[in-house]
């Protein structure tokens, strides 16, 4: 926060101060004016009968010097006030700040003065408390689907292990019977990878956090790499990568990090692009960022899902059961590796295209 919180504070404290001295000012001055009324008769009888004629023979010998130090005493005096009222002020802070850390809706009160600091630190209570109940929610949200994907990993174990039984204790089994049993078997075996890869994604979900490991790559090389190793997937869809990335395109990332953000986005394109289509990743770079853009075409994705797709968890297929999707962990895990990267990543979906632009900064080792 680069705020100036005691701006108004201190205003206050030089008013007090202005406030104190014009008021020692005009005692002064009705000191020098009415001198022989208040110091050589008033004050010198007061002297003298409370603390004797002695005392006040010697007061009335050194009159400049009794004035001078009744001046220093009234300048301390000031100087006490404003840093008692101060004090007072600051005290209110540091006690009214406790309330910071306690979890519930008290909010904290301070001075007019302190108005800016009061609503910054309200409003830092309320999100340190939102953060907390979101960091609850989605640690309940991983058991949740861990729990769920361990019941959901019987059933498909139970087919292949049920039809790889049929398939062995049967010799003679009719070879369409074995063809069926085997689509079967193979359909169960797909099923029970990707639950699998979600529980992997679980754990990579933690992993996303360490250090990085930044390096100079081309980024034409890393692209042309994961397009070999989706291939198989591509061609059950009978789609298509195409790239399109200056050959002498360089980046300076940690690529094992990018080579899974490239990866999850990969992998959501694959999923809900439709059959026969072509995926096109391009790359540009601008005065501040190096883009790679991932553009599909499939259903378009609405506004109010668009805005959540980021999110932990969230899939645009609520249904567990679907063929599409994964647990909904890897755009949040790529847009946490992006931001690691001082990135940004953003959506957009109309007329039946989907583009994904991952923005890194430009620099290099």
């Amino acid at each position: 926060m680069n705020k100036d919180y005691t701006k108004k504070f201190q205003h206050e404290i030089i008013k007090i101060h202005i406030l104190i001295t014009a008021s020692c000012f005009v005692f002064i001055l009705c000191l020098y004016f009415y001198m022989d009324y208040f110091y050589n008769g008033a004050f010198i009888n007061f002297l003298q009968e409370f603390f004797g004629w002695d005392f006040a023979h010697f007061a009335l010998r050194n009159q400049r010097t009794i004035i001078f130090m009744i001046i220093m005493m009234v300048i301390l005096l000031n100087s006490i006030i404003v840093e008692i009222y101060a004090i007072q002020k600051i005290s209110r802070v540091f006690s009214q700040i406790q309330i910071l850390f306690q979890k519930d809706d008290q909010r904290i009160v301070l001075d007019e003065s302190l108005y800016e600091l009061e609503n910054d630190l309200n409003a830092l209570k309320r999100e340190s408390i939102e953060n907390e109940k979101k960091a609850i929610d989605e640690v309940q949200h991983k058991v949740d689907m861990i729990a769920y994907l361990a019941h959901d990993i019987k059933t498909p174990l139970a087919s292949v292990i049920g039809y790889l039984c049929l398939l062995d204790e049967t010799p003679h089994l009719p070879e369409d019977l074995r063809h069926q049993y085997t689509h079967i078997t193979l359909e169960k075996a797909y099923r029970l990878e990707r639950l699998i890869n979600e529980f992997f994604d679980i754990a990579k979900l933690n992993q996303t956090y360490s250090p990085l490991h930044l390096e100079n790559i081309h980024l034409l090389y890393l692209l042309e790499q994961m397009k070999e190793e989706f291939y198989p997937l591509t061609s059950q869809k009978d789609q298509k990568i195409d790239i399109q990335v200056p050959e002498n395109l360089i980046v300076c990332v940690d690529a094992q990090k990018m080579a899974r953000v490239f990866n999850n986005i990969l992998k959501n394109a694959f999923h809900y692009s439709y059959e026969h289509t072509i995926i096109h990743i391009q790359a540009y770079q601008d005065e501040s960022y190096t883009h790679v853009v991932f553009e599909n075409q499939g259903d378009t994705i609405p506004p109010d899902k668009i805005q959540n797709i980021f999110k932990q968890f969230y899939r645009l297929d609520e249904s567990r059961n679907s063929s599409t999707g994964g647990s909904g962990l890897g755009l949040s895990i790529a847009k946490t590796i992006v931001e690691q990267h001082h990135g940004f990543i953003k959506v957009k979906s109309e007329n039946q295209k989907t583009s994904f632009d991952v923005m890194l900064p430009r620099h290099e080792l």
